[in-house]
């Protein structure tokens, strides 16, 4: 089947915004939303075609640029080199603060030769007055690292980068270099050579010690970045995939395998690991690294969260999706979102967790075990009132189809953070299919009315929102873009901007394009 990478900032909080100013915030807190300082956001993304001989083709980079009427396909960047195969995250930064957001993600090229094995690198695409630049390497010493994370971990006001080794192991030396880097900025560029490079680089600390006893060494699976206790430095948390059966034990074939719930990077005695922000740069904290990991949870390992200021305390929170408890009923195990506070003594040490499911008062019904309800969450005002809304997807909603669902500020929580409403009963009728929850929660998918489009029987559209939130029309309400990626088979692939509007998001105007629209065909013959 086919398949559409789409990956946005994961980086700082949204803080409630004039109009005109981004969605996404810097580590300085300027707005990153916009590549071309027009005023509007932009869209990022990466589209990965399929051939129906050579099956997934290299993802291909296209920009998509907002405007009064929103985000028109015709105005639009798509990064020649049909071989480079894009590989996210994206992320937003102003790595030479001339007051431009850049684009920085992580690609594979191909070498001259046509049996040249494939190397890793992060590119950097520079922000201005006519839009993003060809892409360029990042040089000084982060040769064959990708770029997982953004924000400024020292506190002096330069945009750092978190990259992991493209081979996934790093260089195998025992050096300190290991799998994970931070680079950190002020980023220059080298002369002669054009290619912007870091101040200095580090390893990641925290790992073990010891010539003789070497770990699996192995990059983490996401790495999220927010100021999640206020000190305007970035933190980090970093998931790690689990692995399957023991490397060192050989199994009889016959033999069933058992579930190893180690991570892979052996370093760590959890699949979730939490570094603070410091003027040393990153310092492991373990404190919180237990919570955080049940709150995201699944039997397969860590969901990926994301930052925001969920709670309007001017202080990123951690959006964790989750598994949900397991058990019998139609509920359990349904996916379930647990926003763990930040506070100034650190994450998860302040305000009670906030955990939302689709079982609560006035959410939407139909839960089933497996939707994976709370997954891309994304903080924004989508209703222009000043408070923070959340946005999550259901992506195995009806046999992997999907859905999105907005979930409204409310005056009942705290700072604005959504919150069921107290006055409502839960033997009172609930919001089901494509209505509204008593709180104002919206439900959206494919065969919502007006909404172009009409959802597969077969399932698999895969519809979903996108983060980051962004406003493309520049109205001071943030806007939602979905993406379906199965959509007409898995042979177009699709897009659906959702504007934001006082009373949530609209069903009417609804801008729909394609790859093909972008000049990507989403599958050849």
């Amino acid at each position: 089947m086919s398949a559409l990478l789409l990956a946005g900032c994961r980086e700082g909080g949204h803080e409630g915004r004039r109009p005109g100013e981004g969605a996404t915030k810097g580590a300085a807190g300027a707005p990153l939303g916009d590549f071309n300082g027009d005023g509007y956001d932009d869209f990022a993304t990466a589209i990965r075609p399929t051939s129906a001989s050579r099956g997934p083709l290299p993802a291909r980079l296209a920009v998509v640029y907002g405007g009064v009427h929103g985000l028109d396909p015709r105005h639009r960047l798509v990064v020649n080199g049909p071989e480079d195969d894009y590989v996210g995250p994206l992320l937003r930064a102003d790595l030479d603060g001339d007051g431009f957001t850049d684009l920085v993600t992580g690609r594979f090229r191909h070498g001259s030769s046509p049996r040249a094995e494939r190397t890793g690198e992060t590119v950097v695409l520079r922000g201005g007055p006519r839009g993003l630049a060809a892409p360029r390497p990042l040089g000084g010493g982060a040769a064959g690292f990708l770029a997982l994370a953004v924000g400024d971990f020292d506190g002096d006001g330069a945009a750092d980068l978190l990259a992991s080794a493209a081979d996934g192991r790093g260089d195998g030396r025992d050096d300190g270099e290991g799998a994970v880097r931070v680079l950190y900025g002020p980023f220059g560029t080298k002369p002669h050579s054009g290619k912007p490079h870091p101040t200095r680089t580090a390893p990641l600390p925290g790992g073990p010690s010891g010539p003789t006893d070497r770990p699996r060494r192995a990059a983490p699976a996401t790495a999220t970045a927010g100021d999640f206790n206020g000190d305007h430095r970035t933190d980090v948390v970093l998931t790690y995939r689990y692995g399957v059966g023991q490397a060192d034990e050989p199994q009889r074939a016959d033999a069933p395998k058992p579930r190893d719930t180690t991570p892979l990077d052996t370093s760590f005695d959890t699949p979730v690991a939490h570094y603070r922000g410091s003027p040393r740069g990153l310092v492991r904290d373990k404190r919180p690294e237990a919570r955080l990991a049940h709150a995201l949870g699944t039997e397969g390992g860590p969901r990926e969260p994301a930052a925001g200021d969920a709670d309007h305390d001017g202080i990123d929170d951690l959006l964790a999706p989750g598994q949900g408890t397991l058990g019998p009923g139609r509920h359990h195990g349904s996916g379930r979102l647990t926003v763990v506070h930040g506070a100034k003594s650190g994450l998860g040490r302040g305000r009670t967790d906030l955990t939302v499911d689709q079982s609560g008062p006035g959410m939407p019904g139909d839960a089933r075990r497996g939707d994976g309800f709370g997954g891309s969450p994304a903080v924004g005002d989508v209703t222009g009132d000043g408070r923070p809304d959340l946005v999550v997807a259901t992506p195995e909603k009806n046999n992997g189809n999907g859905r999105l669902t907005l979930l409204p500020g409310s005056r009942h929580g705290r700072g604005g953070e959504y919150a069921p409403d107290p006055a409502e009963s839960p033997h009172r009728e609930q919001g089901t299919g494509h209505g509204r929850g008593h709180g104002g929660e919206q439900p959206l998918d494919l065969d919502t009315p007006g909404v172009p489009g009409r959802h597969t029987p077969y399932g698999f559209d895969a519809f979903a929102p996108q983060p980051p939130l962004l406003d493309v029309d520049g109205d001071g309400h943030d806007d939602v873009i979905a993406a379906a990626p199965g959509y007409g088979h898995g042979r177009t692939g699709g897009f659906w901007v959702f504007r934001g509007t006082d009373d949530g998001l609209s069903t009417r105007r609804i801008r729909h394009f394609t790859p093909a629209d972008l000049g990507i065909p989403f599958r050849t013959a």
